[in-house]
C-alpha cells in the first residue's frame, strides 16, 4: 500500500510540473492580436473605416461574381429553373440622390409592377448601362440570396434593351409603336432566338419578351436561354444599349433589410454615387455594410468584364 501512495505522489508532483511548465510558456508567447470592431458612426457623418472581416466579404463578393459571370450552364439543373437563379450577374443602374434611396422602385416601377435590370454574364456581354448610367446596386441570385430576404420573381427577358419605358405593364407586354409583334414572344409563336431576330428584322421596333414567370415551369429554363442566344447571334455587343434586360417584379419601398441586394457597384466615374449609396443603406439598416465593387466591362468581344473590390472604394 505504501508503494502504491508513494507512486501516485509521483504521479501527481510531475503533473503538477508540467502544468507549471505550460504556464510559463504561455506567458512568454505574444498575445493573440485581436480585430479592432466596426467604430459606430452617427447618421450624417458616413461609415467608420472597414474592418478585416468586411474587407474579407467584399473579396469574397468580388470573387463570387467573378465565378457567377464565368459559369454559362444553360440551366440551374432542371428545365424549369432558368440559368439566372443560379449565375451570371443581375444589377441596376441608379443614380444616386438625397431624396430616395437608390434600392426603392421609382414611381414608374410602382404604377406598372415591373423594374428593369441588366444581365451580365460571359455569354452576355455589354459595353454600358442605360442613360450611361455609372453606379447601382447588384442582387443575388434567387439561389444564393441570405435567409430572411425576398424572392423577387423574374418576370421576362430581353436580348438587348428592350424599350420598356412605354410598354404596357409590367414592361413585358406591347410596344405603342408596334403592338401586334411586340407582345410576349410566346403569345405570337416566337419560341426560339432565330424566330426573335426574323420578327425583329421586319420592324426594329418588334422586341418582344420571352416570358421567364415561375409559371412557365418546364419552359422556363429554354425561354432564358434563347434570349441569350439571340443576344448573341444578333450581336448586339458593342451596339446602341447591348445588354440583356430583364424585368423584376416590383417590390415595396423602404424595405432595404429585406431586398437581396449583394453589393453596390460603379464603373469609371460612379464611385461617389456608389458612395453614397453605401452610406445610405448602412444609415437605413441600423449599420449594414454592403461592399462597393468596382466593374470593368468589356471593351472587346473576345474581353471579360472584371469585378474588383478595394478598401480605398468603401465609405471611411
Amino acid at each position: 500500500m505504501k508503494e502504491i501512495i508513494a507512486l501516485i505522489l509521483v504521479v501527481v508532483l510531475a503533473g503538477c510540473q508540467v502544468r507549471e511548465q505550460q504556464q510559463q510558456q504561455q506567458q512568454q508567447q505574444p498575445a493573440p492580436t485581436e480585430q479592432m470592431p466596426m467604430q459606430t458612426v452617427q447618421a450624417d457623418t458616413g461609415i467608420a473605416s472597414t474592418t478585416s472581416s468586411s474587407a474579407q466579404s467584399g473579396a469574397t463578393v468580388a470573387t463570387n461574381l467573378t465565378n457567377r459571370y464565368n459559369d454559362v450552364r444553360r440551366d440551374c439543373g432542371k428545365p424549369s429553373m432558368p440559368a439566372f437563379l443560379c449565375r451570371g450577374v443581375m444589377l441596376r443602374s441608379t443614380v444616386a440622390s438625397n431624396d430616395y434611396s437608390s434600392w426603392n422602385p421609382s414611381p414608374h416601377s410602382m404604377k406598372s409592377g415591373g423594374v428593369s435590370f441588366s444581365y451580365l454574364s460571359k455569354d452576355a456581354k455589354f459595353t454600358g448601362l442605360v442613360f450611361g448610367q455609372k453606379n447601382g446596386f447588384i442582387f443575388y441570385p434567387v439561389l444564393a440570396k441570405p435567409a430572411g430576404t425576398r424572392q423577387i420573381e423574374v418576370l421576362c427577358s430581353y436580348p438587348l434593351d428592350g424599350a420598356t419605358q412605354l410598354r404596357l405593364a409590367p414592361g413585358c407586354g406591347a410596344h405603342p409603336y408596334s403592338p401586334d409583334r411586340s407582345r410576349r414572344c410566346q403569345t405570337i409563336g416566337v419560341t426560339t432566338a432565330e424566330q426573335w431576330l426574323a420578327n425583329r428584322r421586319t420592324n426594329s421596333w418588334n422586341l418582344c419578351s420571352f416570358d421567364v414567370r415561375d409559371s412557365m415551369n418546364h419552359l422556363g429554363a429554354d425561354s432564358f436561354y434563347q434570349t441569350i442566344r439571340a443576344h448573341q447571334l444578333g450581336n448586339f455587343f458593342a451596339g446602341n444599349y447591348d445588354y440583356i434586360e430583364l424585368i423584376l417584379k416590383t417590390w415595396p419601398q423602404n424595405i432595404p433589410k429585406e431586398l437581396p441586394i449583394e453589393a453596390f457597384f460603379y464603373l469609371d466615374g460612379g464611385l461617389p454615387g456608389a458612395q453614397h449609396d453605401q452610406r445610405d443603406f448602412f444609415n437605413k439598416t441600423g449599420g449594414r455594410v454592403m461592399p462597393i465593387i468596382r466593374i470593368i466591362l468589356p471593351r472587346t468581344a473576345s474581353a471579360n468584364a472584371q469585378f474588383i473590390y478595394s478598401a480605398a472604394d468603401q465609405v471611411k
